[in-house]
């Protein structure tokens, strides 16, 4: 009689070999995951806060009187009855203080109000948004790489011009 060679895998040996590897895919997906939308939200902190830094310089060349504003300009105004100055995403890139990668340009909306009452230690308050994804409204602080609030409902359209009348 014929031997047969009966090295191999059975079914069942397989069928577990796969569902160890689906319950190790599933962990490490379920792990991932969140570290992505993390990332990207922490990238989108540090764009606000380059948008604000970016405002700040602007000011304190406006200041050195570098540039001045233009009347009735949408984009970037001063009041100086409220002594706020205001300055849009796009505005800034005009100017040359914000730099965003040119895919970027798009995404990224919103506005820098400055309030200027303490001109020595001028408080900032940012409308930023990127797509539909992450928003920032109102927020007074500098470092916006900290963890804070993201409002995803109270954002307007209208924060992305200056409104200095």
């Amino acid at each position: 009689m014929l031997e047969m060679n009966k090295k191999g895998f059975t079914l069942i040996e397989l069928l577990a070999v796969i569902v160890v590897l689906a319950i190790v895919l599933v962990l490490a997906v379920s792990t991932v995951l969140p570290l992505g939308t993390e990332a990207r939200e922490k990238a989108f902190r540090l764009e606000a806060t380059n948008a604000v830094e970016s405002a700040e310089t602007a000011y304190n060349t406006y200041k050195l009187g570098e540039f001045k504003f233009t009347e009735n300009a949408t984009d970037k105004c001063y009041n100086s009855s409220t002594k706020t100055m205001c300055f849009t995403v796009a505005s800034l890139i005009d100017l040359g203080y914000y730099d965003l990668e040119d895919d970027d340009k798009e995404n990224f909306k919103g506005k820098v109000v400055l309030d200027l009452t303490d001109s020595k230690n001028p408080s900032y308050t940012l409308y930023f948004k990127k797509n539909d994804e992450f928003r920032f409204v109102g927020l007074k602080r500098k470092n916006f790489t900290k963890k804070g609030e993201l409002d995803n409902d109270a954002w307007q359209e209208s924060y992305e011009n200056c409104s200095c009348n």
